[in-house]
């Protein structure tokens, strides 16, 4: 069986929002595991925490950082997915047009 991928070594901290400052999410992962976002100048990552209702951020900082971040994740994300995918076809047995027809 192969190894799941590993997370990107990131730091995620509590979002704190300014209150000021609007937020604007302009992308999101395919599950909504992560939020591409920008606020007061800057871009940064968010996810969703374990308390309902508060988020997680990592990568805030000038474009290239936040989006060198962003796309580790996205990487990460979907090898994880795949990895998922394939682990769990690997449990179920496939049936076939037989199994099908005397159900």
């Amino acid at each position: 069986m192969s190894r799941p991928p590993e997370l990107p070594l990131v730091q995620w901290e509590p979002y704190q929002r300014r209150p000021r400052d609007r937020i604007r999410i302009t992308e999101t992962s395919c599950c909504g595991a992560y939020e591409w976002a920008a606020q007061g100048g800057l871009f940064l990552i968010l996810r969703p925490a374990a308390r309902p209702g508060r988020y997680e951020e990592t990568g805030r900082g000038l474009y290239r950082h936040a989006r060198e971040v962003w796309e580790e994740l996205l990487t990460y994300h979907e090898l994880q997915h795949k990895h998922e995918q394939a682990t769990k076809s690997k449990r179920q047995p496939r049936r076939s047009r037989d199994d099908e027809q005397a159900a």
